[in-house]
């Protein structure tokens, strides 16, 4: 069983990891390209997303942030189609994304009220996000594939981005899909093993894709 130290660490690692995205993003935040910019606002949108969560537990004291899940995935899911507009550069993906973004967050808003004074996930919620951020990351394969431009992967942003983002949407669309019945019916220790700490450790790989993004110059 993990120790609560390394809990609090690998907590306070992902947290460090974004802030450092962010402020990277920001530093350089005239120099990057559109797509980097809403990159930048993404991370910045996830520390705020990360700290409040935790202040509403440890210094507001509420029994549950829950609710804000839905709320966050409108802004994650909105910045990452933006940014990932640029990338794309697709007119069909352009003339979809209001009309995708308009319902996802219209579904989300719905959710979050259903939420409110509630003990529980939106895996809904949840799985509409991971399958969204699945299909943008494929998309910016397909292009790499299609269009063979990019002369080595490890210096493209948007390479790591998308590794990290697959690997997180991957894993936690297996926690949506089964965190409502580890909350009926499995122990506390095993839903802070699988919803929490597993959940902290995908964060942690998406943020490093993020931050690696953020870090490096993109190629000409």
């Amino acid at each position: 069983m993990v120790t609560p130290t390394f809990y609090l660490a690998l907590d306070w690692l992902t947290v460090a990891v974004i802030i450092l995205a962010s402020l990277v993003g920001a530093v350089r935040f005239r120099q990057l390209p559109p797509s980097l910019r809403y990159l930048t606002l993404f991370a910045s949108f996830e520390v705020f997303t990360e700290l409040l969560s935790r202040s509403l537990i440890r210094v507001f004291h509420l029994k549950s942030n829950l609710f804000l899940i839905p709320i966050a995935a409108i802004g994650e899911v909105g910045l990452l189609a933006l940014a990932y507009r640029q990338v794309l550069r697709s007119a069909a993906f352009g003339r979809a994304l209001p009309w995708v973004l308009g319902l996802f967050s219209s579904y989300a808003l719905l959710e979050a009220l259903a939420g409110l004074g509630t003990v529980r996930f939106a895996p809904t919620v949840q799985v509409s996000t991971d399958l969204l951020m699945l299909g943008f990351a494929g998309l910016y394969f397909r292009k790499l594939l299609h269009e063979l431009q990019v002369n080595e992967l490890r210096h493209e942003p948007f390479f790591w981005m998308s590794a990290g983002m697959i690997i997180y949407a991957l894993g936690d669309l297996q926690i949506a899909l089964f965190s409502n019945y580890l909350l009926l019916h499995s122990s506390l220790q095993l839903q802070r093993l699988v919803i929490v700490e597993v959940h902290l450790f995908l964060l942690l790989i998406f943020y490093s894709g993020c931050g690696l993004a953020l870090w490096m110059r993109p190629q000409k």
